[in-house]
């Protein structure tokens, strides 16, 4: 690694350093309900619902409705950009199958996200089973319904075929980092799902019999590069992106405050990290209920909302790790999502040269 990259690495976050190996255990015995999010999506979030092409001169949503391809956040040092891809399935009855599946929103991508971060440590593999989607929804604290469960689906998807790039400006050495990386480099669909989602036929469409993360993100999410937030405060907003959005960033933000100082986070700055594109007269006037959410469930949380932003003032890690002690049973986003039959993994997983190789020789 170059010696710019090394310098501006980020530390272990000061959360993270209070939990042990096994990061499920306190020092009396309790248990902790805790899950993993990485710091670069606690810095900035996914869209907040589906996001439609606008037209150039009025900047309204275009007709006909087309969704978007690409989707961007950024302000003076952080800026994160998402694409999805386009999908190309094997010919059925001599008909090519090409559909592009669009990009991830809202609060079943974030939950999704954590979770994945969560089971790759406590796992440590890259290989991860999911469960029925109705148990995972119930467990994170989400609404059953059939709609709900679809719209689950539906962005496992949109994650599974969306590339994630992000810039970082490291200002003291003049450095930008620059890294792109995709979560998901494999999957098991069940036969025909794929095509029941070209369909529109979402409720048709089943969870995945197992994902692989890419290996950049494996290294990510297993590395120290994380921040902890507690799985029991997550699920009372489970439901609520912008309030998963500022919960997160105030679990990697507070800590890292200097005793005894302040940080405003401005309306402008919060618009630009966390918003639509709107002014930040109307953000505020949007989302002040959201964030305001968030801080009824972060206790600890020493933050202040004002006219100018939200004033941050330094929280005590081990004040703030009290909230991670389990009032009830850890569950979905912890690790302890019910299973199918175990299934094997896909070949990428093992090797595919052999089977690369064949397909060459064939060719």
């Amino acid at each position: 690694m170059s010696y710019a990259l090394v310098k501006i690495e980020p530390p272990t976050h000061p959360m993270l350093d209070l939990f042990d190996g096994a990061m499920n255990r306190t020092g009396n015995g309790d248990e902790l309900d805790v899950s993993f999010l990485s710091k670069s999506f606690c810095m900035t979030g996914l869209p907040l619902r589906r996001q439609f092409e606008r037209d150039k001169n009025t900047r309204k949503t275009a007709e006909p409705l087309r969704e978007m391809t690409s989707f961007s956040r950024k302000d003076e040092r952080f800026a994160l950009s998402i694409a999805s891809l386009p999908v190309e399935l094997p010919a059925r009855d001599g008909r090519m199958s090409s559909f592009q599946i669009g990009l991830p929103y809202g609060a079943r991508a974030r939950c999704l996200i954590i979770w994945m971060t969560t089971m790759a440590r406590l796992t440590n593999s890259r290989w991860l089973e999911l469960g029925k989607v109705e148990s995972w929804l119930e467990e994170a604290g989400m609404s059953t319904h059939v709609e709900a469960a679809a719209g689950a689906k539906e962005q496992l998807l949109r994650l599974t075929y969306t590339v994630f790039s992000i810039a970082l400006t490291e200002k003291q050495h003049r450095h930008t980092y620059f890294h792109r990386n995709q979560l998901i480099s494999s999957s098991i669909f069940p036969e025909e799902d794929l095509e029941h989602y070209v369909n529109g036929e979402l409720t048709k469409v089943r969870f995945p019999l197992g994902i692989e993360l890419s290996d950049e993100a494996f290294k990510t999410f297993t590395s120290s590069n994380v921040v902890p937030v507690s799985t029991e405060q997550l699920r009372k907003i489970s439901n609520n992106p912008m309030s998963i959005d500022i919960y997160c960033y105030l679990n990697h933000r507070l800590p890292l405050i200097t005793p005894g100082k302040t940080e405003t986070l401005e309306w402008r700055m919060l618009a630009k990290q966390f918003g639509n594109s709107e002014s930040s007269a109307r953000f505020r006037q949007v989302f002040q209920t959201s964030i305001a959410k968030a801080l009824d469930v972060y206790s600890g949380a020493n933050v202040e909302i004002t006219d100018s932003g939200l004033v941050l003032r330094y929280s005590d890690p081990a004040e703030l790790r009290k909230s991670f002690v389990a009032v009830s049973k850890p569950k979905a986003l912890t690790g302890s999502a019910r299973v199918r039959n175990r299934i094997a993994p896909p070949p990428t997983v093992v090797d595919l040269k052999p089977a690369a190789k064949q397909m060459t020789t064939e060719i």
